[in-house]
């Protein structure tokens, strides 16, 4: 099924469609929503019920192919006319030239979106909106309230409380603190990534105009390497500690090795939290929260903000399409109240308009939780190639388990090479950061 899916994206240029003989519009459209490839047929169908001069012939590949498969699309023959991308990774393709805005849409719905409207923001570029934000995507940290409840341990409202109940688990019981999983892209990575977004926060840099697309030049702080590298030593501690799972090298085993109560937490896509409820099927009750932030943080904000992991996966509309002004209506349909409703119904995702509601309390917390994403935003416009990613984590998994001499300095600037490198094949060049940085010693004292 993907590979058929994979071809017909493939052979998707807009140049042979259009208008066909019979005067019906005819729009490709492809998801990367294999699990939902069903409902999103029917509301197609649906739409084209209401609007039966236009055909919708949606198509879909996996969400870890889906980056490539465009960019061939492009070489090949066009990308569809409405796809599904991330609003954190399309910088390429808009300066590329290969996006439509939606700016009529934004300026116009902007009041219906949660947070004034900041996911629609996150998608803007140059003075132009190119997203429509169909729903959030981001990581929770799931806990098995059941054991918590039994054990005496409360929900961790700061990262030094999660360290000390990590702690307390491996010596009160046989079980792992947190479910993750490997490869690059994997939860296991997000620990160490989330230990550096907080550095980049408490520092001032996520706040600097060079972080946006992710090109800052941190050659004249080299103070801010140094905690990037104790950072990196903090998550091996954490790793030879035992708080987070070693051996599942997919998301699956991870999801086994919680639903199994082999340990008290998960970190946890919102998007898979119903196959994951109805596979525990009440034989415990959970809990969620977000990956907590280092105290020094909560004093300084006088309120908890913390960094979550994610983004918002939005309708895109391409700018060879020969029917911008269907697409655009087929894009306004799905973001619809009505078939936002539904979508958050039956596939229990986080919507972004105002007026959808969620009936279980898992889901209202999730809202609550992913409101967070986009606070410190990135879009690099430059791409971290998968050869480099995996190089990367291969390093970072030596240095993990001991094979590899390097220290945790030598790495971090291995990795930033890495990606000068690839910045530089973009035809790119560093940024100069701009703020002056907040590096005092007692403010990352969470690192020790």
């Amino acid at each position: 099924m993907l590979l058929a899916s994979f071809v017909s994206l493939v052979g998707c240029g807009n140049s042979n469609l259009g208008t066909r003989g019979d005067g019906k519009v005819t729009l490709k459209f492809t998801h990367m929503w294999p699990e939902h490839a069903q409902l999103m047929k029917q509301l197609c169908q649906e739409y084209s019920a209401k609007n039966p001069n236009v055909v919708i012939q949606p198509a879909y590949v996996q969400y870890d192919q889906m980056e490539n498969t465009l960019k061939s699309s492009i070489v090949s023959g066009g990308l569809p006319d409405v796809f599904i991308f991330w609003s954190n990774a399309f910088s390429s393709f808009a300066k590329g030239g290969h996006l439509a805005d939606i700016d009529q849409y934004a300026l116009a719905e902007k009041d219906n979106f949660v947070n004034d409207g900041f996911c629609l923001e996150d998608g803007k570029i140059d003075g132009h909106y190119y997203a429509a934000p169909f729903r959030a995507s981001g990581y929770c940290l799931v806990y098995n309230k059941t054991i918590f409840e039994k054990n005496g341990w409360q929900e961790p409202t700061t990262l030094e409380e999660l360290e000390a109940l990590c702690a307390r688990i491996t010596k009160e019981t046989a079980l792992t603190p947190l479910a993750v999983y490997g490869t690059s892209s994997g939860t296991m990575m997000q620990v160490k990534s989330t230990f550096d977004a907080y550095v980049d926060i408490i520092s001032g840099l996520a706040s600097d105009p060079s972080y946006i697309n992710g090109r800052q030049d941190t050659q004249n702080y080299p103070q801010l390497r140094e905690l990037y590298a104790t950072a990196l030593e903090k998550y091996k501690s954490w790793y030879d500690s035992g708080y987070f799972t070693k051996s599942p090298a997919t998301k699956d085993n991870a999801r086994k090795e919680f639903t199994n109560n082999n340990t008290a937490m998960i970190i946890f896509n919102n998007n898979n939290l119903g196959d994951l409820i109805k596979e525990i099927n009440g034989a415990f009750e959970v809990g969620l929260i977000s990956f907590p932030a280092p105290q020094v943080v909560v004093d300084s904000n006088g309120a908890m903000k913390n960094y979550t992991n994610g983004t918002f996966d939005s309708l895109f509309i391409s700018k060879d399409t020969e029917n911008y002004e269907e697409a655009l209506k087929f894009v306004e349909y799905l973001m619809s109240d009505e078939v936002q409703q539904r979508w958050a119904k039956e596939t229990t995702s986080v919507s972004l308009k105002k007026a959808v509601t969620y009936e279980s309390e898992e889901q209202i917390r999730v809202a609550e939780i992913l409101s967070q994403i986009g606070s410190y935003p990135q879009k690099r416009d430059f791409t971290l190639t998968s050869a480099m990613s995996t190089k990367n984590y291969q390093m970072i998994l030596n240095y993990l388990n001991g094979s590899s001499s390097d220290t945790a300095l030598e790495i971090i600037t291995t990795a930033q090479e890495n990606a000068k490198i690839c910045v530089e094949d973009a035809g790119l060049s560093l940024v100069p950061i701009e703020k002056e940085l907040d590096l005092a010693e007692e403010k990352y004292e969470w690192l020790n």
